[in-house]
């Protein structure tokens, strides 16, 4: 049986299909294409317990550098200070370019990765993904976000603003790519931050109160300074 015609072909064709995925050919890839094997987006969260390797991964092409990068660094003689700034704009530009690419061939990018492929400090590459997500009101689709993993709590914002803008749960969940559950997890603690505020509580009494990371409460904080200023009328009386 092990040697029988059926078990070859279906061995070849495994074969064949583990060097598409990994090897791809490199004649579909154009010059400044970065080839990269990720985490694949199976539109799933992420499982407690489940190991990295345990998920299915996807090969990608990346445009790292395009013919407009080529032109814009050979064009530029500016002065240090406006040169180092603008080349963190395009490197900047190039990491929303590479995110989104990928998510487009059904890939999902860690700030991890982006920090190798850019070569530049995890921290930077995270200053300039939150940046370009507050000056453009849009979520980078990264492996965390999609996933649901980690404590950023980006997404958290976002989905508050929308409800305070009168949107409903399920156009919200719909709109973001998350559960309705999940959804409404979210705006009920922001509802809960409301009122404890209301009655006058700190931050780190809210954060025990409700048994959430002090930094998720304090972006709640701010919203509901933006759209509800009365919750913080004894501040001003104090004051």
């Amino acid at each position: 049986m092990l040697g029988g015609r059926r078990i070859l072909a279906l061995l070849a064709e495994d074969v064949e299909r583990l060097v598409q995925e990994f090897y791809p050919d490199t004649q579909q890839a154009s010059s400044g294409t970065l080839i990269w094997t990720c985490t694949a987006d199976e539109g799933q969260k992420a499982q407690p317990g489940k190991p990295t390797e345990a998920y299915k991964t996807v090969t990608v092409l990346l445009p790292l550098v395009t013919s407009s990068d080529v032109q814009a660094h050979t064009q530029c003689h500016t002065v240090h200070g406006e040169e180092w700034a603008t080349a963190a704009a395009r490197q900047q530009e190039q990491l929303v370019r590479i995110v989104k690419a990928a998510a487009t061939q059904g890939g999902l990018l860690t700030l991890a990765e982006l920090s190798l492929i850019l070569k530049r400090p995890y921290e930077v590459v995270r200053d300039w993904a939150r940046t370009w997500e507050d000056e453009h009101d849009e979520l980078l689709p990264f492996k965390g976000l999609k996933m649901d993993q980690g404590s950023r709590p980006t997404h958290k914002g976002q989905i508050t603003r929308l409800y305070e803008q009168g949107k409903e749960p399920p156009d919200i969940a719909r709109e973001t790519e998350h559960s309705l559950k999940s959804v409404e997890r979210y705006l009920k603690d922001y509802e809960r931050v409301k009122l404890l505020l209301r009655d006058g509580r700190s931050a780190e009494e809210i954060s025990q109160l409700i048994d959430r990371g002090k930094r998720v409460v304090l972006e709640y904080i701010e919203i509901a300074r933006e759209f509800h200023p009365e919750l913080f009328a004894a501040e001003t009386t104090k004051a």
